[in-house]
């Protein structure tokens, strides 16, 4: 199992409403991708306007193949340009 953690920190309001745009759709469509196991978005109560996704999948080519449709589908992109820093993956694996 693979789990990712990738930190959002949009430029302003604007910005914080579009990526929750995108947040949503990703949480519509994203469970029904083969190897998906679990998929949040979070936020602090420390710094509210930065996000959090927390991602697990079954393996490390299931994200891969999440990570190839969110490109394809214009997500990624579109994000990028809505925030202040570029974005930060920590990838984790699970010790066997």
């Amino acid at each position: 199992m693979v789990t990712v953690i990738t930190e959002f920190d949009p430029k302003d309001e604007r910005s914080e409403m579009e990526l929750e745009d995108i947040f949503q759709k990703l949480m519509e469509e994203t469970p029904g991708e083969a190897g998906y196991i679990a998929y949040e978005v979070l936020r602090t109560k420390i710094t509210p306007g930065t996000y959090y996704i927390i991602e697990k999948w079954a393996s490390e080519r299931d994200l891969q193949n999440h990570a190839e449709l969110v490109e394809k589908k214009g997500y990624a992109a579109s994000a990028v340009g809505l925030l202040k820093n570029e974005l930060n993956n920590i990838i984790l694996r699970t010790l066997n």
